[in-house]
């Protein structure tokens, strides 16, 4: 996995982790900032990630499989934008639901076409999906716990 990657990706999940503990700590954050700031990002990186299909897609000859990958990637954009319109508790499930639909697709399609999703790639998305995902999970229980929503 290359260092160039794996860097910036790890960076990525500083705002999942901050905003998620904020919520449930008084460090002088409003807790239902860092809770809109947490929805945001989560809209953003579900945005992101759904995107990557329009990258791979993109170089492909014209065929029913890039067709099916182009429609694909706005899919997690509007699960984000979603998320960011529904009640919040409900709007971090979706973030989570969003971030491990995604990651089940891109198993899916790296077992189908390897050649689309290097492996380095496909555990570089399984890191990331699983601390982004543990993030909003701590951000819901804190919600839940001291009445955010």
């Amino acid at each position: 996995m290359p260092l160039a990657a794996l860097i910036p990706g790890v960076f990525g999940l500083i705002p999942f982790w901050g905003l998620a503990i904020v919520m449930g700590h008084d460090v002088g954050v409003d807790p239902i900032t860092a809770l809109l700031g947490l929805l945001a990002y989560g809209a953003v990186i579900l945005s992101f990630v759904g995107a990557l299909w329009w990258g791979i897609a993109a170089p492909m000859p014209n065929s029913p499989q890039r067709n099916a990958l182009f429609l694909w990637s706005v899919f997690p954009a509007l699960i984000g934008w979603l998320a960011m319109l529904v009640v919040p508790d409900l709007g971090l499930v979706l973030l989570m639901s969003g971030l491990a639909l995604q990651w089940v697709l891109d198993f899916m399609l790296h077992k189908k076409r390897p050649d689309l999703i290097k492996p380095w790639v496909l555990r570089l998305r399984t890191l990331l999906t699983i601390g982004a995902c543990t993030a909003l999970v701590y951000a819901w229980q804190q919600l839940r716990q001291h009445g955010l929503g």
